[in-house]
């Protein structure tokens, strides 16, 4: 069964998190997928930890499916392997700082000479031109200056980074879209483009429903003082989260199932402000009967009558969960006598289907197979392995 992708040939300058889960998706969906990286050193998450059998985990989990050959881009001879490549490719991805891809020789001008279609796509931290391009692109600084981090704080503490890479991976989902865009209209066109998504429109996108209300309204009430929405609780064996939104009286209905009186009639929670203003008393009383139930009660009575409710689970039951197995998003894989468990494929297709097929690559192993592909002899290759060109 052939891919969505298969026939696209990628070149991945990308480091980290944002720019290699979006080629890490390109891949999975059967694009040829070829990562230049660093000699010696390589890509800079092959130095993050944790590590096991002496290979980075967080590596590993966004370069599956991909080919590695490591060059020096300082080197004109790098740089011609560079312009090879682009000759035959369809798309280029980098992550780097603005200006960057300019002074290695491969901006959009200088490849779009060699190959009118390759789309040259771009993530960055805040845009290819404006005051703050120059900033080094960061989780924490998105975050910080997208406004969520100052969102993200409960009275009487400081602001708290997502514990998960919020900005980076939304927007290298929407770096796969702008890449997808791209090679559609360059069907119609017969050209390519510059595709660019920054970590602070993503974080920006993340919260529209919050810019719209703020920016357009005088004052706007932050719907985290609201209990009824994702209120957390303590059952007798755990948290679980509660929200009461898409019904016409949610307090009614959360009345009944924890057995008081029904709360929508006091005169402390009779509008949505009420219920703001005099939260802390509304979640005392339902937090009074929480506790004397487990969450497995609790979650199955408040779906009975409509209601939102989870138990909040740690990351170790989280992976192990039915539904994740159900849905097959932890995979294996398997080279030679290792073994890794990574998140697989995020979006199934019923008939050209993803997957992840190899093992993520280490530096350079590739490297000679991607140039004798070019049309480099052998006694070429090794010329560049003796200059220390490649590796």
């Amino acid at each position: 069964m052939n891919s969505s992708l298969e026939g696209i040939k990628v070149i991945d300058l990308t480091q980290v998190i944002m720019g290699p889960s979006c080629t890490a998706q390109l891949a999975d969906h059967g694009a040829d997928v070829i990562k230049i990286e660093r000699p010696e050193y390589g890509e800079l998450s092959r130095q993050f930890g944790p590590f096991k059998d002496g290979e980075s985990l967080p590596y590993e989990c966004y370069n599956r499916n991909k080919k590695s050959i490591a060059i020096n881009l300082k080197s004109e001879e790098g740089k011609k392997i560079i312009y090879k490549l682009v000759s035959e490719s369809d798309v280029i991805v980098n992550n780097f700082r603005p200006g960057v891809m300019d002074s290695l020789g491969l901006s959009y001008e200088d490849l779009s000479k060699i190959n009118k279609e390759i789309i040259y796509a771009c993530g960055t931290g805040f845009g290819l031109s404006g005051p703050l391009k120059e900033i080094m692109g960061h989780e924490s600084v998105a975050e910080a200056l997208g406004g969520f981090m100052g969102r993200n704080a409960e009275p009487g503490r400081k602001p708290r980074r997502a514990p998960a890479a919020v900005a980076d991976a939304s927007t290298g989902l929407h770096l796969t879209v702008g890449i997808l865009l791209a090679l559609n209209a360059r069907h119609r066109t017969g050209e390519g483009q510059i595709v660019d998504a920054t970590l602070l429109d993503s974080m920006m996108w993340m919260q529209a429903w919050e810019v719209s209300s703020i920016s357009n309204l005088d004052s706007y009430i932050e719907s985290d003082s609201n209990p009824l929405d994702s209120g957390v609780y303590e059952a007798s064996d755990g948290l679980i989260v509660m929200s009461g939104l898409f019904i016409p009286n949610p307090l009614k209905n959360i009345s009944e199932v924890i057995g008081v009186k029904d709360l929508s009639k006091d005169k402390r929670f009779k509008s949505m402000k009420d219920i703001i203003n005099n939260s802390n008393d509304l979640v005392k009383i339902i937090q009074n009967k929480i506790i004397k139930k487990t969450s497995e009660y609790w979650v199955e009575e408040f779906e009975k009558a409509n209601i939102i409710c989870s138990k909040i689970l740690e990351m170790k039951d989280a992976i192990n969960q039915p539904q994740i197995e159900h849905n097959k998003t932890i995979v294996e894989i398997e080279n030679k006598d290792t073994k890794r468990k990574i998140v697989g494929v995020p979006v199934r297709l019923s008939k050209t289907p993803g997957s992840v097929k190899t093992f993520p690559p280490k530096l350079g192993e590739n490297t000679e197979e991607i140039l004798l592909d070019l049309g480099y002899k052998s006694q070429e290759i090794q010329t560049l392995k003796n200059n220390k060109i490649i590796e």
